[in-house]
């Protein structure tokens, strides 16, 4: 895994490049897609302008890094209600398929922008890592985006550390920031996307390749634009929401002329 402490290169990027990336994934929206994204976003943002931002939730039992077992299917569903949620929080279709896998703690999720760009607080609740909206199975059974999954902490049990995993199996090593700057317009975006200023700490490194983006939500609305990658354990740490301590944990996007592919 990347060294998430590293200090950023000092050429500056644009001013607009901080933005989060979730607000221009690499899609074109029809309507009404195209339409609805843009106008709750400037809902949800007027809305914290007048009522502020949520405070930070309580603080998980576990910490990153620490090892965990998913409970099997059984045991976590005596604790959801008859929407498949606990305290407010669904249990998605994909959370299924890591019933009885052991994971480790990727981080801990006390406040996060939603779906519908709303910042909420979240109590009780991690990331892990590995486990996204794809699911456990061979078949990539999620949106595509590689979204991470909340974990309430009732669903989780400690565990040992458990045997090294299998080296992966394709690199990239990221480009230089001047080669990538070539790639920007003027506002630090390609096709919408921005190469936020935090990224540009992993300049230089070598990581392994997680999966090629193939976006498959509301495919009626959405068609996807470029060739666009994720790296393992690289992830968004609210840095483009500066104040605002998003602890999403979106998968950055790294578009092919970013990399240098093995």
């Amino acid at each position: 895994m990347p060294n998430l402490n590293l200090p950023a290169p000092t050429a500056q990027l644009p001013l607009q490049a901080a933005r989060c990336q979730y607000e221009g994934l690499p899609i074109h929206a029809h309507l009404p897609f195209g339409v609805l994204r843009p106008t709750r976003r400037i809902r949800e943002h007027a809305r914290m302008r007048l009522s502020g931002i949520p405070t930070q939730g309580t603080p998980s039992r576990y910490s990153v890094g620490d090892w965990v077992t998913v409970r099997s299917a059984e045991e976590i569903r005596t604790t959801l209600d008859a929407t498949d949620r606990l305290r407010g929080l669904w249990f998605t279709g994909s959370q299924w398929s890591f019933c009885g896998g052991t994971y480790q703690v990727e981080h801990v999720v006390r406040r996060m922008m939603d779906d519908h760009y709303r910042m909420r607080r979240v109590a009780r609740t991690v990331t892990l890592c590995a486990a996204t909206c794809a699911g456990a199975g061979p078949d990539d059974a999620g949106c595509g985006l590689g979204c991470a999954l909340l974990f309430r902490d009732e669903w989780l049990q400690p565990t040992q550390t458990p045997a090294p995993r299998p080296e992966p199996a394709r690199y990239a090593t990221v480009r230089s920031l001047q080669e990538i700057q070539q790639t920007l317009d003027t506002s630090g975006t390609l096709l919408g996307v921005p190469f936020h200023t935090a990224m540009a700490r992993f300049v230089g490194l070598r990581l392994p390749v997680l999966r090629e983006v193939r976006s498959r939500a509301l495919p009626r609305w959405q068609y996807q634009v470029g060739e666009w990658y994720q790296l393992d354990g690289v992830r968004c740490a609210g840095e483009p929401l500066a104040g605002l301590g998003c602890d999403r944990q979106c998968a950055l996007l790294w578009h092919r002329s970013w990399l240098v592919l093995e």
